[in-house]
């Protein structure tokens, strides 16, 4: 489940912990070429962009960041924007604006952070260079002439040297991440452990739940179901066997000894519920979207729970590394449109998006 439907469930049937997620936020260059060969329709378009005319567009920390990094990056983020809602929208200065902005503070964190990997020993290898020299020679194998491989790159506004930069760093930086997130060996380990003595000083609790959903019955026929439930609890009923029984939370499966969250990832009925119970205490109805909740506080998993408080201390010092990052950008950038980019073309102004006319030709994939 999304994370926006987790937020929306109160329970969900799969978790992700990290508020950077992991950082080769990019599709990795040897999926591309996999999802290329299975079948996708490539666009076409003229080779050359308008912004090529620009050397560099921005720098961090002394990092230079080209013309076609940039375009990279930026088409990239707004692919499935413009796929769907046609080229207007980005055609409006004022949401390209919004994109520019966004674009360059992700730059920024890379970089940033490949500094601060650095620091610590983490640099791109001639290891992992030989990697990714590897997997993309492999898989730009599985093309079935050059000029298709070219059309692929060209429908993702990259260059072979742009994946090849971006692939390395993605793994080095991949790499520090992993470090800095061992719950054993890394460096935020022994005070996560501490700290973890004490996890709702994090806002970090714990939680079973039995969900009478009103997804596919009245509100007064899953209200009534969730009384019975209640009824039978507050004679004596053991917990587990009811939620085994009635519960309707997909995440059941997957989590049959309870959740362990913090605040932002259930619903805010769910989550202040939770908080206002006692470890051991049960909650009587709690009304959600979804439907209608009991709950029963148990202790969060401390392993969890350590995850959790890593990610924070984290996310706090590589937010340091950011805003302290020195930020360069090329004359003219606010002025950087829409229409200086290649995806303006296939996506121009006037298109439709997805069931519409994109403005491009379609070649075979």
């Amino acid at each position: 489940m999304s994370e926006k439907k987790r937020k929306k469930a109160g329970a969900p049937s799969d978790k992700e912990h990290g508020g950077k997620g992991k950082l080769a936020m990019r599709i990795g260059a040897a999926l591309l070429l996999v999802a290329v060969v299975a079948g996708i329709v490539i666009p076409l378009y003229t080779p050359e962009s308008p912004i090529i005319k620009r050397k560099n567009v921005m720098t961090v920390n002394g990092h230079d960041v080209s013309s076609d990094e940039f375009e990279y990056f930026l088409s990239n983020e707004i692919l499935d924007y413009v796929y769907y809602y046609g080229g207007d929208y980005f055609a409006d200065q004022n949401n390209f604006a919004g994109i520019l902005d966004y674009v360059s503070q992700e730059i920024t964190f890379y970089y940033a952070f490949l500094d601060w990997a650095a620091e610590n020993g983490y640099t791109v290898t001639d290891e992992i260079r030989e990697t990714v020299r590897t997997t993309m020679e492999e898989n730009k194998a599985e093309f079935d002439s050059p000029e298709q491989y070219e059309d692929y790159l060209k429908s993702i506004y990259a260059t072979e040297d742009i994946i090849f930069k971006t692939e390395c760093m993605f793994q080095c930086l991949n790499g520090y991440y992993d470090h800095l997130l061992d719950p054993d060996d890394g460096p935020y380990a022994a005070s996560a452990a501490s700290l973890a003595e004490d996890p709702e000083v994090f806002n970090i609790y714990g939680a079973k739940h039995i969900l009478v959903l009103t997804e596919e019955r009245t509100d007064e026929e899953a209200l009534a179901i969730a009384e019975d439930i209640l009824r039978q609890l507050d004679e004596g009923a053991d917990f587990d066997e009811l939620m085994n029984e009635y519960s309707e939370d997909t995440g059941l499966e997957y989590y049959p000894d309870g959740y362990t969250f913090q605040e932002g990832e259930f619903v805010d009925e769910f989550y202040n519920a939770t908080k206002e119970l006692e470890i051991g205490q049960r909650s009587g109805l709690v009304r959600t979207d979804y439907g209608y909740h009991i709950i029963l506080r148990i202790e969060p998993d401390r392993d969890e729970a350590v995850s959790m408080i890593i990610e924070k201390l984290y996310g706090t010092e590589v937010d340091s590394y950011v805003a302290a990052a020195k930020v360069e950008k090329d004359r003219g950038f606010d002025r950087i449109a829409y229409s200086d980019f290649r995806i303006s073309q296939d996506f121009p102004p006037g298109s439709s998006g997805e069931t519409g006319d994109t403005g491009s030709q379609d070649g075979e994939g």
